[in-house]
């Protein structure tokens, strides 16, 4: 097995074929096939399934997957730790954020990165929360912001702060009319409420609470987009459940009105999170600590509005 055969099985698995892959590598497909057939007999299984419309991992193909995705992103960083050894981090770093966080974490990121590590290239993948889960695992990223506060297998995760989640309505709505600060979630679910789907993070938090409380959470609609979510809101067609980062520019406009929820554990944990078995470069080590102090500073500066800050 060697590096050659690596790139391009995985090449061949993120386009799902041959003949892509040999496009984009610029090497005959001849050659591609061949180095996919010595890797299936080196290992004695076949990592895809040859179909008319191109080619689908196997169970085997899946699992080698994952270790080629960080085989070789360990050569690529002991070749960029090596050539730059005596110098400032250099390289490329991938960093996935949620959509959720994108915004207030992006901005701050590039800009720090813009200022202390000039030799840093990030890369920011925006992304569901369970995708990019999958995506820390297998490699594609180097580090991600998780809605979790415990580790999965494969994960290593430093919980960094509690976010809290608001009532937002239209600024015509009952509440925003009566100038409420506060209810109690019994009164906001006798509202319509459009919500995620369950598996959402945010969505999990309300559905606890309710539980909690003996309360029946029945969304009139399930909407996995925080834009429809937000534009249901200020059109006055239902309220939701959101925290307060992604949606201060729309408060300001008063075209969103907010109010607290008076209920426990009304918040969702926010982590940061690596692979165990990916290897670190010293350019991500130092993304890393500038993520931690980033985030930390979002919330002590009050800019991260509705965070607070682990112990």
């Amino acid at each position: 097995m060697d590096m050659r055969q690596l790139k391009y099985f995985l090449k061949v698995a993120d386009l799902g074929s041959i003949s892509k892959a040999s496009d984009y590598l610029h090497v005959a497909q001849s050659a591609v096939s061949m180095q996919i057939a010595g890797l299936e007999q080196e290992l004695g299984s076949p990592l895809f399934l040859r179909r008319s419309t191109g080619v689908e991992l196997t169970e085997p193909g899946r699992l080698l997957y994952r270790h080629a995705r960080l085989i070789l992103r360990q050569v690529q960083i002991a070749h960029e730790d090596v050539a730059k050894a005596s110098v400032e981090p250099a390289g490329t770093v991938t960093l996935g954020l949620p959509s959720a966080v994108v915004e207030i974490v992006g901005l701050a990121m590039i800009q720090a990165c813009k200022e202390k590590l000039p030799m840093v290239r990030l890369q920011i993948i925006e992304g569901l929360s369970v995708l990019l889960g999958e995506f820390t695992l297998s490699g594609r990223l180097d580090i991600s912001i998780l809605f979790i506060e415990h580790a999965q297998r494969g994960l290593e995760i430093l919980p960094i702060l509690d976010e809290e989640l608001f009532y937002v309505c239209s600024p015509r709505s009952k509440f925003a009319l009566e100038g409420r600060k506060s209810i109690t979630l019994s009164e906001a679910l006798q509202t319509p409420i459009v919500a995620p789907a369950t598996g959402n993070s945010m969505r999990a938090v309300v559905d606890a609470a309710c539980a909690a409380q003996a309360l029946v959470f029945e969304p009139v609609a399930e909407i996995d987009s925080l834009q429809l979510v937000k534009a249901c809101v200020m059109r006055d067609m239902a309220a939701t459940f959101l925290p307060a980062s992604v949606i201060v520019k729309e408060e300001a406009a008063d075209d969103l009105y907010v109010v607290k929820v008076r209920a426990e554990n009304f918040t969702r944990p926010l982590s940061i999170c690596t692979s165990t078995l990916n290897a670190a470069s010293s350019a991500s080590e130092a993304v890393y600590q500038m993520l931690k102090n980033v985030t930390t500073d979002l919330v002590r500066s009050g800019v991260w509005q509705g965070a607070y800050l682990r112990t």
